[in-house]
């Protein structure tokens, strides 16, 4: 029995200890439930066997191209590649329309897109920068992206078209590197201002609320600019910025993409409905543990105290917001950002002995206040 499902038949067991449905009512609701989850359940085993089945497919087209590889030169190595990503790219749009073929339909999209952008990447070995052919193959790298995001937001799918978009910028990245004069460091640029103006778009169409349908792409999407942007700080920091460190550049990113989940959260008209962003601040939170760590630590050069105050400080400001807001994803991650530093620097400062006293004395306060929010009514 899943975690959720045993959730809603403890709320079913509730509602009728309480008189609020009776139990002919109940009895339906739990077979309806029990159906439910065995469909999930097989949905979740498609895409486990689908995955599986693109991993195994990918691994058939290495020993392909191993077998045939020795007798090709880079040209017709670039060519192969591009060919087989397109054929499992079609196969898996073959496939969508099919439900019940939908994952193997997902993992097949997902490696067709690998395999083209590994073409892509060889085509450096096949023709010089900006030559004739390689700025023909590479301009063809612009119309990847351009197609792929526009039938998957077409076709309403949920998740391909952050994928897409994620894949697009590494397209639109090889474009300028093989068909335009462009330098590594303007490249980088370029890609900050779509990651930027794409952001932007996507919070507008996020904040529209109901005046918005079919809007699950255009979140997940969002989460995927968040991960992206991470790469992208990285790269303008330690590349046209010159840092040697790029660690302060990520928390400026981190804080931003905190800021505006939370104001997507504020502007969600239906929070139960389009629960992704509690995930994405949860991942947040918890990505706060290792980054605020590094910060202290290597950037600041500061001593474990220092270190273990700003991250289970961070904590300790999530779980009153999450707490608040009733967001439970949140309230998981704000307490292993709370504990972990505390168990580290305990650790470092006192040994085990310290560790244990450190512990103990937070688990204390953490069952006192566990106490003090509880209700009687609530057991």
């Amino acid at each position: 029995m899943s975690i959720r499902q045993n959730a809603v038949l403890e709320a079913i067991e509730r509602w009728t200890t309480a008189s609020i449905i009776d139990q002919e009512t109940a009895d339906q609701l739990r077979s309806a439930e029990s159906k439910h989850d065995l469909a999930a359940t097989a949905r979740l085993s498609q895409y486990v066997l689908a995955t599986s089945g693109a991993s195994v497919l990918l691994i058939a087209g290495g020993v392909f191209l191993e077998w045939a590889w020795p007798t090709l030169d880079d040209v017709g190595r670039t060519i192969t590649l591009a060919g087989t990503g397109v054929a499992v790219s079609a196969a898996g749009i073959t496939l969508e329309a099919r439900g019940r073929w939908a994952p193997s339909s997902f993992a097949l999209q997902l490696a067709g897109v690998g395999l083209l952008l590994t073409a892509y990447v060889w085509s450096e070995r096949a023709w010089p920068d900006q030559s004739l052919y390689a700025t023909i193959f590479g301009a063809s790298a612009l119309f990847v992206p351009g197609t792929l995001i526009w039938r998957s937001v077409k076709s309403r799918n949920a998740l391909l078209p952050g994928i897409h978009f994620a894949a697009g910028l590494g397209f639109l990245a090889i474009f300028f590197d093989r068909s335009t004069p462009l330098s590594g460091d303007s490249i980088i640029w370029v890609l900050d201002g779509v990651l930027v103006l794409t952001t932007m778009i996507l919070g507008r169409l996020l904040s529209a609320g109901s005046e918005y349908e079919g809007k699950e792409w255009a979140l997940n999407a969002f989460i995927t600019s968040m991960g992206v942007g991470f790469v992208l700080v990285t790269l303008t920091a330690t590349g046209p910025l010159g840092m040697e460190d790029p660690v302060l550049a990520l928390d400026a990113w981190w804080a931003l993409a905190v800021g505006l989940t939370v104001w997507g959260l504020a502007a969600e008209k239906a929070p139960a409905e389009h629960g992704g962003l509690q995930y994405l601040l949860a991942l947040e939170v918890l990505g706060w543990i290792p980054l605020g760590m590094a910060t202290c630590r290597e950037t600041l050069d500061q001593g474990p105290g220092l270190a273990t105050l700003v991250v289970s400080g961070g904590a300790v400001a999530a779980y009153l917001y999450a707490d608040r807001s009733g967001f439970t994803p949140v309230l998981a991650a704000a307490a292993i950002a709370f504990v972990l530093p505390i168990w580290g620097w305990a650790v470092e400062a006192g040994g085990a002995t310290g560790g244990i006293a450190a512990l103990t004395l937070t688990a204390g306060a953490l069952f006192w206040a566990a106490g003090r929010r509880g209700s009687v009514e609530a057991t």
